[in-house]
């Protein structure tokens, strides 16, 4: 194995290109093992080892490759099911502490205690960067899509819990009003469940605005940051999009696919840049593909190297990327768009349109985004788990 793995190579690029762990911060030593062991090729290879090591380092946090957390109820319930032995038995002490409280309130407060450890890992790599790095995303209940108010008094209770908390709310209307009054208080958000040109301007925005507001009257934001989420795969990966496809008689190939997200992407961080918000793009949702000469590719990730952005990345998909890029080069593409003939075909496809133009959709319509029902309904379901593992405990 190369001396730097390709997760470093890809930081090497642009020092503004970060690297995110897409999970709760305490599974990694739980993942990590069991990604040695799992490992066929490399299990006594000790250069894995130190790869892993190097990527969040547990007695020294402000040297991890790792410079900030992305979680949400899906990843809290996995975290239950990595280390059950620590939780069950403070699950069950908490049940019997407080017998008049509802299963809800029970799993509502699991998941802070969650988030609220999580957080404390990465405080050292918070105050050593100066409060650049170190955030630690927890996400307000997905069931509150509409409904602000509630949302806003859950933030503020997240916030609470640590300086470095950063607060995910969802980019429909009532979400993107939340983070605008959220950045007005000097809470550092995250905008989530979010997919398109549109929502991504209308969350810097309102981000905007906030901040102006929150200036106005004196509020601190030296412990603040926003970015806005784009989830590349789960756009992609939506029916209505291949059955244009198939309604107008074009191939809808892999490549294809993976344009339509990076095209996106592209165009987000192009427009932040220039218009000078106050916000980063975040990206997640990498998938594997296509191949290209007989080599797995990760576009989503290769094609984003040396771009000024956040890249928040699940267990799974660190293992693929530091495995099939172990031989790999990595370019800056920062410089390089969508290739124009692919453009032209995308364009074709109503779908991708009306989530690559400025004026594709109306606030009201994010809701109603085939990737934000799908999203939301699955988002909604972990959090009914995650209550069904307090109950069951």
């Amino acid at each position: 194995m190369k001396e730097r793995n390709a997760l470093e190579r890809l930081q090497d690029l642009n020092d503004d290109f970060e690297i995110w762990w897409d999970s709760s911060p305490l599974v990694f030593s739980a993942w990590k093992e069991k990604y040695i062991k799992d490992n066929p090729t490399n299990t006594t290879d000790e250069n894995l080892k130190k790869h892993l090591n190097r990527m969040y380092v547990e007695n020294k946090p402000e040297k991890s490759l790792f410079r900030g957390v992305t979680t949400n109820p899906r990843l809290t319930r996995e975290t239950l099911d990595w280390i059950p032995e620590e939780w069950e038995p403070w699950i069950k002490n908490l049940k019997g502490q407080f017998n008049g409280a509802s299963l809800s309130e029970l799993a509502w407060r699991t998941y802070e205690k969650i988030t609220e450890e999580g957080a404390q890992k990465y405080l050292p790599i918070f105050e050593k960067s100066n409060y650049k790095y170190g955030y630690v995303s927890s996400q307000v209940d997905p069931r509150l899509l509409t409904d602000t108010r509630k949302m806003l008094g859950q933030a503020i209770g997240l916030k609470s819990l640590s300086p470095n908390i950063m607060v995910k709310s969802p980019a429909t209307k009532e979400g993107i009003y939340n983070i605008m009054l959220l950045t007005s208080l000097g809470i550092p958000t995250n905008a989530t469940v979010c997919f398109t040109i549109p929502q991504v301007v209308a969350v810097a925005e309102a981000v905007k605005k906030g901040k102006e507001i929150g200036e106005e009257n004196g509020v601190d934001y030296s412990k603040w940051r926003s970015v806005i989420t784009l989830m590349l795969g789960r756009f992609e990966e939506r029916d209505p999009f291949a059955k244009q496809f198939e309604e107008r008689g074009i191939e809808f190939t892999e490549e294809l696919r993976h344009w339509s997200g990076i095209a996106i992407g592209k165009k987000a961080i192009k427009i932040l840049n220039e218009n000078n918000y106050p916000s980063k793009i975040l990206l997640c949702s990498s998938r594997l593909g296509p191949k290209e000469n007989g080599k797995q590719k990760v576009w989503h990730i290769e094609k984003f190297a040396g771009e000024p952005i956040v890249y928040t990345i699940n267990p799974s998909m660190i293992g693929d990327f530091i495995k099939y890029y172990e031989d790999q080069p990595l370019v800056d593409n920062s410089e390089n768009d969508v290739p124009g003939e692919v453009l032209g075909i995308l364009m074709q496809i109503p779908y991708f349109r009306k989530g690559y133009s400025v004026f594709g959709m109306q606030q009201e319509e994010f809701i109603d985004h085939p990737s934000s029902v799908y999203t939301a309904d699955g988002f909604s379901n972990h959090m009914e788990l995650l209550e069904n593992f307090v109950d069951e405990v």
